[in-house]
């Protein structure tokens, strides 16, 4: 990834110097001695569940990696994201989560204190015989409402 992105920047007139480092390295940088200007780091995550990423959303988390180490918020959107994910935590109503969280993406969008390089393509498929067919971007892609699912009788659908 790094070496298509200096490829990249260099079309641009941009001269990018591409240093691999360990694991481990990385990390110290990145958190506590802030020597790079900028990294590539793949963070994933197979939850749809944004609570399993706290770590990364709230300010005050341990791979908070825009802004590392801080007792509270560095900016005032930073707030707003940690005020959101806390009430998404606590929140009850699926559609109200979904609402708080929507929220603090448009503000990663709008900040992009992270860039978003890659998301997978995946390719699904069924016959046509199996309602409620609906594949999800995150994995598992085709069993993630298997209560829902269904056979149609005499196969499938009509077109």
């Amino acid at each position: 990834m790094a070496t298509m992105l200096q490829a990249d920047f260099a079309r641009l007139g941009i001269a990018v110097t591409v240093v691999p480092l360990e694991f481990r390295s990385l990390l110290d940088r990145v958190t506590n001695t802030r020597q790079f200007d900028s990294v590539v780091l793949g963070l994933g995550n197979g939850d749809a569940d944004p609570n399993s990423e706290l770590n990364v959303w709230l300010s005050s988390g341990a791979t908070h990696l825009w802004n590392p180490n801080q007792k509270r918020p560095g900016m005032p959107w930073e707030a707003e994201i940690d005020n959101l994910m806390e009430r998404q935590m606590i929140a009850l109503n699926p559609s109200e989560r979904k609402k708080l969280y929507d929220r603090v993406q448009e503000i990663v969008a709008a900040q992009l204190p992270m860039l978003f390089l890659v998301s997978p393509n995946v390719v699904v498929a069924q016959r046509g015989s199996v309602g409620n067919f609906r594949p999800a971007v995150l994995a598992h892609f085709t069993l993630w409402n298997a209560a829902e699912l269904f056979l149609r009788k005499g196969g499938p659908a009509p077109e």
